[in-house]
């Protein structure tokens, strides 16, 4: 066999890598020579990416994006450009501003009539009254006078005398009239009528007197002068009361007579003072049940969420009126609890005793079992 003429090229292997024809160590040889001394090849150039579209705006970020652009330059109280959280935002501010600003001038109303009721008790009705308890969370007893002066009297009698007994724990409240006409030893004076110790003794002799009747400790007490009561019923605009005890053609101060229907009456001022004050024509015991349908009418109108944006104000007419050892912080307290704890029929007491003659004078004498019964209850959770 004759002999191959000789290759005319060589072939190449890269080093390090499978024999694939040497056709890109080739490649780079031939590069090389064409090139000279240009150096190294440049990279290709990257691929030019389509143009992308611009980013798709929401509905909402063009809202913001005009909303923004609404507030430049505006003044601070403007609403242009605020959207509804802002308007949100804003109602919250202006309801807590006008919050405190009510807060504030119902404490200042309430805190001047309340320096001026304190003002009205004596030392002496002071040193009377037992040591408080905490009134959020243990039962406290508050008495309650009305009083009046007779015509060319300077000095008053007690007309109406209430023990109201506030039992947070059990969530009531009690309320234990004492006939004005009820029989009790006063001291040097002897046998008198319990409102004589008023009369006598002011707002110490009362607090003394009901202490010894009933063995009830006095914590707090509220004097009522009944000249004040028409004009603050008024101010509230009327109260009204659920009647007990019907009164037909009753005879009145001025010689006249008033009558009161059962059942659910509405009273202004004059004739709330009537309503209270009556009494030719029945007892002691009706009248007392009388007054306490009032004064639970009369809590009903304070404590009414219709009339609750003016309570400062109501409260403050209230104890304008009246002459009381309590201070804000207690008032406020006391209101809290008118406002939450129940008050039932069931839980209103008479003293019980019986109408007696002595001397030509009409006295109400102490039944001692069956007020100890009633004492019982009225203390009992």
């Amino acid at each position: 066999m004759p002999d191959s003429p000789p290759k005319t090229y060589r072939r190449f292997r890269a080093h390090g890598r499978p024999d694939e024809g040497g056709m890109d160590e080739l490649r780079r040889l031939t590069e090389r020579e064409l090139g000279g001394t240009q150096g190294p090849a440049a990279p290709p150039e990257p691929a030019v990416r389509p143009a992308q579209a611009p980013p798709r705006v929401t509905h909402a970020e063009e809202r913001r994006r005009q909303r923004a652009l609404a507030r430049v330059g505006r003044p601070w109280w403007s609403l242009r450009g605020v959207g509804g959280r802002g308007l949100i935002a804003r109602g919250l501010v202006v309801l807590m501003g006008a919050f405190f600003v009510w807060a504030v001038a119902g404490y200042l109303a309430v805190r001047g009539a309340v320096s001026e009721s304190n003002d009205r008790i004596t030392a002496a009705a002071r040193a009377s009254l037992a040591s408080a308890p905490g009134m959020l969370s243990n039962p406290t007893n508050i008495l309650i006078v009305g009083s009046d002066a007779r015509p060319g009297e300077t000095r008053s009698r007690a007309d109406t005398i209430m023990v109201m007994r506030l039992d947070p724990d059990n969530g009531r409240i009690k309320m234990l009239s004492i006939p004005r006409d009820m029989r009790i030893e006063l001291g040097r004076l002897g046998g008198e009528k319990i409102n004589a110790a008023y009369y006598h003794g002011h707002q110490a002799g009362i607090i003394r007197a009901v202490r010894r009747l009933t063995g009830l400790p006095v914590h707090h007490i509220i004097s009522v002068n009944f000249r004040g009561f028409p004009a603050v019923v008024d101010k509230l605009g009327g109260v009204e009361v659920n009647n007990p005890t019907p009164l037909s053609n009753c005879p009145y101060p001025g010689g006249r007579t008033v009558s009161f229907p059962g059942g659910t009456i509405s009273l202004d001022g004059d004739r709330a003072l009537e309503y209270v004050r009556v009494r030719k024509c029945d007892d002691d015991f009706q009248r007392d049940r009388r007054q306490q349908a009032f004064l639970a009418g009369l809590k009903g109108k304070l404590v009414s969420p219709l009339s609750a944006w003016r309570a400062p104000w109501n409260g403050a007419a209230v104890v304008g009126t009246l002459s009381t050892d309590m201070g804000v912080n207690d008032l406020t307290k006391f209101a809290w609890l008118q406002w939450r704890l129940t008050q039932s029929p069931e839980d209103r007491y008479v003293l019980a005793g019986t109408p007696q003659n002595i001397g030509g004078i009409s006295y109400v004498i102490l039944e001692p079992s069956a007020a100890a019964e009633q004492l019982r209850r009225f203390t009992a959770g």
